[in-house]
């Protein structure tokens, strides 16, 4: 297949003018490499300057917290205040991401009500459109865990409200003034853009909550104020997730398309990224997957839904599937997450047009050990540690500044990162444990 037959080889123009050289861009994952200030360091350079050379067409960080008070991890990247803020650091992470020409744009994000213990005090509840508490297991070890992690959130007065937005919209301003090409709001997993978007953790009766399209005032809000504030060239995107939108999701199914055809109509954004599940099947499996299906059919109907640059992260491995995707109408951009934790330079792989069809896609590999997780009473806690092995695959590039190694079993490997990562967390773990063996006497 010659490069001008391959869709994912064709270049792109998003409406600010941005113009990307190719169809493949590289996932936003969370890197979990803040420590110290939680600013840019050594270890985040030395992963992103590995992908830089790796011919995305466009790469998206982990998420970058907006207020250092509600980080989602005590590892995440994190904007502080203007006292503590060091710009030459941020400048290099925009130049080395940039250094051999793929456009990239950060990942903003405000933790909400899902955010942890560790930058806030215990009396410092997290903040929410709404009162609702995150839940993460119906047992007791996942009720107590939550109580004593996350705590309940308190209702956002107006203030509080305004704030947030402010906070987004100087976040932005600063991606913009350290040079990178554009911001993507998360607007998914249950974070606070998110939870305004949802009647399940939104039950506010003002103009924040009182109907659908009310719902939306807060995202609409950070919008406009971003755009009067950033050059024309800047991009903006928004991150949304299926499964917020499938059975026992955030939102409920026609919800959501009337919200992308209010964001389509209200401008202002040049990119839509969906994920949440798996768009190109592995024919050899005999195993279906309703998630699967569901996704499928969910990216059809967004993209008939709006004519925004729709990019599709959704398990793709090969380059046939790819190009399938993008040939079909499906999708203008096809994203990779976890494959490009073991193999840095996969678009290359894929935009060889002297390497066969059947050769040009991800690497095969199994998690060996994932299965104990299996027996844990938390709500997706299998999936957490998937992502937690991945990210140890990073870290052994970001931080040991070696190569990732797909064969190493999970055990005791993921529990070191975990341990050290999360440590200021240790006693409120030993202390649910505690509790949970207690009320068992």
């Amino acid at each position: 297949m010659s490069q001008n037959e391959m869709p994912i080889a064709q270049p792109f123009e998003l409406p600010c003018g941005l113009k990307l050289s190719n169809r493949i861009v590289k996932a936003p994952m969370s890197e979990m490499l803040g420590s110290g200030d939680n600013q840019p360091n050594e270890y985040i350079y030395r992963l992103y300057e590995r992908w830089a050379k790796g011919s995305f067409g466009l790469m998206l960080t982990g998420n970058v917290q907006v207020d250092e008070r509600y980080p989602g991890l005590m590892t995440d990247m994190i904007i502080p205040s203007k006292d503590k803020l060091d710009i030459n650091k941020w400048k290099q992470y925009a130049n080395i991401c940039q250094s051999h020409g793929t456009p990239t744009i950060v990942q903003i994000n405000h933790a909400g009500r899902q955010s942890p213990l560790g930058k806030r005090s215990f009396r410092e509840p997290p903040i929410a459109p709404s009162p609702i508490p995150l839940s993460i297991g119906d047992n007791i070890f996942a009720r107590t865990l939550q109580y004593l992690v996350i705590g309940t959130p308190i209702e956002m007065t107006r203030a509080q409200i305004d704030e947030a937005v402010e906070k987004f919209v100087e976040a932005t301003e600063f991606m913009a003034k350290v040079g990178f090409a554009g911001v993507e709001l998360h607007a998914s997993y249950g974070y606070l853009i998110s939870s305004f978007l949802s009647s399940k953790t939104n039950r506010r009766n003002d103009e924040y909550g009182a109907t659908s399209k009310d719902r939306m005032r807060f995202l609409f809000r950070i919008i406009d104020a971003i755009r009067v504030i950033v050059p024309q060239t800047f991009a903006v995107g928004i991150k949304l997730n299926s499964t917020d939108f499938s059975t026992g999701g955030l939102l409920e199914e026609e919800e959501v398309y009337d919200q992308i055809r209010w964001i389509d109509e209200h401008g202002g954004i040049d990119f839509i990224e969906i994920s949440g599940g798996t768009y190109e099947h592995d024919t050899r499996s005999k195993r279906t997957n309703r998630l699967d299906t569901n996704f499928i059919e969910f990216v059809a109907k967004i993209r008939k839904t709006t004519k925004i640059a729709l990019i599709v992260t959704g398990g793709f491995r090969t380059r046939e599937g790819m190009n399938d995707a993008i040939r079909s109408d499906a999708c203008d951009f096809v994203s990779i997450a976890r494959p490009v934790c073991i193999q840095f330079n996969l678009p290359q792989i894929l935009l060889n047009r002297n390497i066969p069809d059947n050769d040009a896609r991800a690497m095969r590999y199994n998690i060996r050990g994932i299965q104990l997780f299996n027996l844990i009473p938390i709500k997706d806690i299998s999936s957490t540690i998937r992502v937690f092995w991945h990210n140890w695959q990073l870290h052994r590039v970001a931080i040991e500044n070696r190569e990732p190694d797909p064969t190493l079993s999970i055990h005791g490997k993921i529990f070191s990162i975990f341990l050290t990562k999360f440590k200021k967390m240790i006693p409120l773990f030993v202390l649910s444990f505690a509790i949970l063996y207690a009320s068992f006497l």
